[in-house]
């Protein structure tokens, strides 16, 4: 779990010459506006188009909703995006000590039942079956969609970009006398 600090460090919009208005983060919002969602729900909207890597939400099952089918995550091809892994955490899981052991079972069940080439996991995680498992340390209490935008940000960079060179592009995609290259936008 991220420490005050870590949150505050969030809250805190980067200073820019334009940005006059005081630097605390997201507005609340005013009587009778929505107030969107909270920190997981930004965070798993920034990377659920990452749609080949397995996505597990470490919590309760109400938390793992199918945000996929209304957020405009596409794909003409994986689809592992689309299913709703999670832990299904509940309160005696917690309780009794249960949700490593929960967390731990679901990411070998992910890794040996579809391969993918990475796990997200919405929650702190940890490596273990030879495929990157990325914490997204998102808990919705942090704070609203917009943090949780930054902190999904914040994981690719500090877990993902830069860990290992792309794969060479197939001879299919090639064209001659065009440098065909992949890219990547991310939120």
């Amino acid at each position: 779990m991220k420490s005050n600090k870590e949150i505050a460090e969030i809250i805190n919009e980067p200073a820019c010459e334009h940005n006059k208005k005081s630097k605390s983060g997201c507005a609340k919002p005013s009587p009778g506006a929505s107030a969107g969602g909270c920190a997981f729900d930004g965070a798993q909207i920034a990377l659920l188009p990452i749609v080949d890597v397995a996505h597990i939400v470490h919590g309760p099952i109400a938390c793992a909703g199918s945000s996929w089918d209304n957020r405009g995550t596409r794909s003409s091809g994986p689809t592992l995006y689309r299913l709703g892994l999670t832990t299904d955490l509940t309160e005696q899981d917690i309780v009794m000590g249960r949700s490593e052991k929960r967390l731990f079972h679901s990411i070998k069940q992910a890794v040996e039942t579809y391969s993918p080439p990475a796990v997200f996991v919405y929650k702190a995680a940890f490596e273990r079956f030879g495929v990157p498992v990325v914490p997204v340390d998102s808990a919705g209490f942090y704070g609203t969609k917009n943090m949780g935008n930054r902190i999904a940000g914040d994981a690719m960079v500090k877990y993902v970009v830069g860990t290992r060179d792309p794969d060479p592009l197939p001879d299919s995609v090639q064209r001659p006398g065009i440098k065909v290259h992949d890219v990547n936008l991310i939120g």
